[in-house]
């Protein structure tokens, strides 16, 4: 995922980090501010996703690990996009995210901090089939190497089944003359101005 976002949001330019998954009290994730990680390649900052929040829709991890690459970006280019601590999001950040495929809202606490899924990345995450996949604390869904098939294993014994499809966060709407689509995040009214037709959401 790292990877695949790098290439799309940031043109593959933002340095390889360490990932790690462990329980992170009051947030999603975080970034080290220093390259932390001692590897045969140099030295690497650490990004890591709690796995007390890893049962979200994937949409949402994928947000909270995009977010943490924006704070790599921001190291990397001499951006200071934090105070207090490095707990305040200030408005650099915003717009670094807001750029590269999420939607962010102010917290008095936090700044420019919480963080959704915009469309693009929403789009991002359909085309690569990322949907599919369904994390949780102590069970990670070997989702790549078994080729879309959620078999992993898990801490306990035994195997674990799949489980059902989560749905997209998106709906697709479709002109019912000419075809013509487009996405939303909820539930919208939407005309098609070629046809002057109401669009409907595609089942």
């Amino acid at each position: 995922m790292f990877r695949a976002l790098n290439a799309r949001f940031f043109e593959g330019k933002l340095p390889e980090t360490i990932i790690s998954l462990k329980k992170t009290p009051g947030a999603y994730g975080h970034i080290t501010c220093e390259k932390v990680w001692q590897t045969a390649v140099g030295n690497r900052y650490e990004i890591n996703i709690s796995t007390a929040t890893l049962a979200r829709p994937i949409e949402d991890t994928t947000a909270t690990l995009l977010h943490e690459m924006c704070h790599l970006y921001a190291l990397e280019n001499g951006i200071k996009d934090t105070s207090r601590g490095n707990t305040y999001h200030n408005k650099k950040f915003k717009e670094i995210a807001e750029a590269r495929g999420l939607e962010i809202e102010h917290d008095p606490r936090i700044g420019y901090s919480i963080t959704k899924p915009g469309i693009d990345l929403l789009e991002f995450v359909i085309e690569q089939g990322w949907e599919n996949i369904q994390m949780t604390d102590g069970n990670i869904w070997d989702y790549f190497s078994t080729g879309g098939n959620k078999t992993g294993k898990g801490t306990g014994t035994g195997t674990i089944e799949p489980k059902p499809k989560k749905p997209s966060s998106t709906r697709k709407y479709i002109c019912p003359i000419c075809g013509c689509s487009c996405r939303a995040t909820k539930n919208i009214r939407i005309m098609c101005m070629d046809c002057n037709e109401q669009m409907v959401i595609e089942n």
